[in-house]
Protein backbone atom coordinates (compact mmCIF):
# COMPACT_ATOMS: atom_id res chain seq x y z
CA UNK A 1 0.00 0.00 0.00
CA UNK A 2 1.39 3.39 -1.01
CA UNK A 3 1.35 6.35 1.36
CA UNK A 4 -0.28 9.44 -0.18
CA UNK A 5 2.35 12.19 -0.72
CA UNK A 6 0.29 14.62 1.34
CA UNK A 7 0.89 12.60 4.47
CA UNK A 8 4.67 12.73 4.00
CA UNK A 9 4.90 16.52 4.51
CA UNK A 10 3.16 18.61 7.16
CA UNK A 11 0.63 21.12 5.80
CA UNK A 12 2.66 24.25 6.76
CA UNK A 13 5.63 22.88 4.83
CA UNK A 14 3.45 22.24 1.79
CA UNK A 15 2.09 25.79 1.93
CA UNK A 16 5.63 27.15 2.25
CA UNK A 17 6.81 25.08 -0.73
CA UNK A 18 3.89 26.29 -2.83
CA UNK A 19 4.53 29.94 -1.95
CA UNK A 20 8.24 29.54 -2.66
CA UNK A 21 7.48 28.05 -6.06
CA UNK A 22 5.14 30.90 -6.95
CA UNK A 23 7.54 33.57 -5.67
CA UNK A 24 10.61 32.13 -7.38
CA UNK A 25 8.85 31.23 -10.61
CA UNK A 26 9.89 32.42 -14.05
CA UNK A 27 10.52 36.14 -14.52
CA UNK A 28 7.52 38.04 -15.77
CA UNK A 29 7.53 40.86 -18.30
CA UNK A 30 7.20 43.27 -15.36
CA UNK A 31 10.37 41.87 -13.79
CA UNK A 32 12.26 42.31 -17.05
CA UNK A 33 10.97 45.86 -17.48
CA UNK A 34 12.16 46.64 -13.95
CA UNK A 35 15.62 45.26 -14.69
CA UNK A 36 15.78 47.21 -17.96
CA UNK A 37 14.73 50.38 -16.14
CA UNK A 38 17.34 49.86 -13.43
CA UNK A 39 20.02 49.23 -16.04
CA UNK A 40 19.22 52.43 -17.97
CA UNK A 41 19.06 54.53 -14.82
CA UNK A 42 22.33 53.00 -13.63
CA UNK A 43 24.07 53.94 -16.89
CA UNK A 44 22.70 57.50 -16.76
CA UNK A 45 23.73 57.89 -13.12
CA UNK A 46 27.21 56.58 -13.98
CA UNK A 47 27.53 59.39 -16.54
CA UNK A 48 26.36 61.90 -13.92
CA UNK A 49 28.79 60.60 -11.28
CA UNK A 50 31.66 60.79 -13.79
CA UNK A 51 30.93 64.53 -13.91
CA UNK A 52 30.54 64.97 -10.15
CA UNK A 53 26.75 65.26 -10.37
CA UNK A 54 24.41 63.57 -7.90
CA UNK A 55 22.49 60.52 -9.05
CA UNK A 56 18.89 60.91 -10.13
CA UNK A 57 16.26 59.52 -7.79
CA UNK A 58 13.39 57.64 -9.39
CA UNK A 59 9.76 58.62 -8.82
CA UNK A 60 7.32 55.78 -9.53
CA UNK A 61 4.55 58.07 -10.81
CA UNK A 62 6.96 59.74 -13.19
CA UNK A 63 8.15 56.31 -14.34
CA UNK A 64 4.51 55.39 -15.02
CA UNK A 65 4.28 58.46 -17.29
CA UNK A 66 7.53 57.41 -19.01
CA UNK A 67 6.24 53.84 -19.42
CA UNK A 68 3.03 55.00 -21.10
CA UNK A 69 5.06 57.11 -23.51
CA UNK A 70 7.56 54.31 -24.24
CA UNK A 71 4.74 51.87 -24.99
CA UNK A 72 3.18 54.41 -27.38
CA UNK A 73 6.46 54.82 -29.25
CA UNK A 74 6.97 51.05 -29.52
CA UNK A 75 3.40 50.52 -30.76
CA UNK A 76 3.74 53.28 -33.36
CA UNK A 77 7.28 52.18 -34.28
CA UNK A 78 8.66 55.72 -34.12
CA UNK A 79 10.39 58.08 -31.70
CA UNK A 80 8.64 61.20 -30.50
CA UNK A 81 8.60 63.35 -27.38
CA UNK A 82 5.79 63.46 -24.84
CA UNK A 83 3.10 65.94 -25.85
CA UNK A 84 2.59 68.66 -23.23
CA UNK A 85 5.30 67.26 -20.94
CA UNK A 86 5.32 70.45 -18.85
CA UNK A 87 1.63 70.05 -18.10
CA UNK A 88 1.99 66.34 -17.34
CA UNK A 89 4.80 66.81 -14.77
CA UNK A 90 3.15 69.68 -12.88
CA UNK A 91 1.94 67.31 -10.15
CA UNK A 92 5.58 67.20 -8.96
CA UNK A 93 5.92 71.03 -9.08
CA UNK A 94 9.22 71.10 -10.96
CA UNK A 95 10.91 74.34 -11.94
CA UNK A 96 12.49 72.64 -14.97
CA UNK A 97 11.98 69.41 -16.86
CA UNK A 98 13.34 67.49 -19.80
CA UNK A 99 13.06 64.25 -21.68
CA UNK A 100 15.29 61.89 -23.63
CA UNK A 101 13.84 59.18 -25.86
CA UNK A 102 15.68 56.52 -27.81
CA UNK A 103 15.58 53.18 -29.55
CA UNK A 104 18.52 50.85 -30.16
CA UNK A 105 19.55 47.19 -30.14
CA UNK A 106 20.81 47.53 -26.53
CA UNK A 107 20.20 49.75 -23.52
CA UNK A 108 23.88 50.71 -23.43
CA UNK A 109 23.66 51.83 -27.09
CA UNK A 110 20.81 54.20 -26.21
CA UNK A 111 22.97 55.87 -23.57
CA UNK A 112 25.89 56.06 -26.01
CA UNK A 113 23.68 57.81 -28.54
CA UNK A 114 22.48 60.24 -25.88
CA UNK A 115 26.10 60.98 -24.97
CA UNK A 116 26.87 61.82 -28.61
CA UNK A 117 23.93 64.23 -28.94
CA UNK A 118 24.58 67.61 -27.33
CA UNK A 119 20.92 68.15 -26.36
CA UNK A 120 20.46 64.65 -24.91
CA UNK A 121 23.81 64.79 -23.16
CA UNK A 122 22.91 68.15 -21.60
CA UNK A 123 19.72 66.61 -20.23
CA UNK A 124 21.67 63.74 -18.63
CA UNK A 125 24.32 65.92 -16.98
CA UNK A 126 22.17 68.87 -15.93
CA UNK A 127 22.81 69.15 -12.19
CA UNK A 128 19.50 70.90 -11.52
CA UNK A 129 17.64 67.70 -12.38
CA UNK A 130 17.29 65.56 -9.26
CA UNK A 131 14.39 63.20 -9.95
CA UNK A 132 13.46 61.00 -12.85
CA UNK A 133 10.91 58.72 -14.40
CA UNK A 134 12.44 56.04 -16.59
CA UNK A 135 11.06 53.30 -18.78
CA UNK A 136 12.48 50.69 -21.13
CA UNK A 137 10.41 48.33 -23.26
CA UNK A 138 11.80 45.57 -25.47
CA UNK A 139 9.68 45.29 -28.61
CA UNK A 140 10.23 44.41 -32.25
CA UNK A 141 13.86 43.44 -31.65
CA UNK A 142 14.87 46.74 -30.04
CA UNK A 143 14.90 48.55 -26.71
CA UNK A 144 12.67 51.63 -26.57
CA UNK A 145 13.41 54.11 -23.77
CA UNK A 146 12.07 57.26 -22.17
CA UNK A 147 13.91 59.26 -19.49
CA UNK A 148 11.95 62.14 -17.96
CA UNK A 149 13.89 64.43 -15.60
CA UNK A 150 12.66 67.17 -13.29
CA UNK A 151 14.25 69.60 -10.87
Amino acid sequence: MRTPWRTLLPVPLLVFALLLTLWAGPASAGDRAGRYREKLLGFVNDVRRDHGIKALGELSGLSDLARDHTLSMARQRRLFHTTDLGKKVQAWRPSTWGENVGVAPSIWRIVQMWERSSAHYATMVNGSYRRTGVSVVYARGAYWATLIVIS
